[in-house]
């Protein structure tokens, strides 16, 4: 009789639990809507990859991950991760940075094309290329005349 209280409890408790929410289906911390705000579950892979979600500020990034199945369909799987606070996924280097030393969010999707190198499997590809580099250059806050501008300021003076 014992048991069979023991086991009603038990299920009762389960049942009673807080169900899961929207969230945390990305599988993020808890607490993770105090830094982002209201999370969006809107992104879904599309390739391989490394990705920043513009939804969410690119403060949450995905890394989507592609297996064949039996019938020749793919399975593919996506494992969100949050950036640390104040800091966001530069879509560039594919890493968390600050603000100032990352691609502007909404130019994200433009460098996704960057994990196709990743992708490739040749060792013989750079990371990152000429034109990857010129096309981010002009977009980092610190080249746009903002205070981490480093090349137009003067050399500190010796007294």
């Amino acid at each position: 009789m014992k048991y069979f209280i023991i086991c009603a409890l038990l299920f009762s408790t389960i049942l009673a639990a807080p169900k899961r929410a929207k969230r945390e289906a990305y599988s993020l911390p808890d607490g993770a809507d105090i830094l982002v705000g209201a999370i969006k579950t809107s992104f879904s892979c599309f390739n391989d990859g490394y990705y920043a979600d513009v939804d969410n500020n690119c403060q949450i990034f995905h890394v989507c991950h592609s297996t064949p199945n039996e019938d020749g369909s793919q399975n593919t799987q996506q494992w969100s991760f949050l950036c640390g606070n104040q800091t966001l996924f530069n879509q560039l280097t594919l890493t968390c940075a600050d603000p100032e030393d990352a691609v502007p969010c909404p130019e994200a999707p433009s460098f996704y094309n960057i994990n196709d190198r990743i992708n490739a499997g040749d060792p013989q590809l750079y990371f990152l290329n000429d034109d990857d580099i010129q096309r981010a250059e002009p977009l980092l806050y610190r080249n746009r005349g903002g205070e981490y501008n480093q090349v137009n300021r003067p050399a500190p003076q010796r007294g």
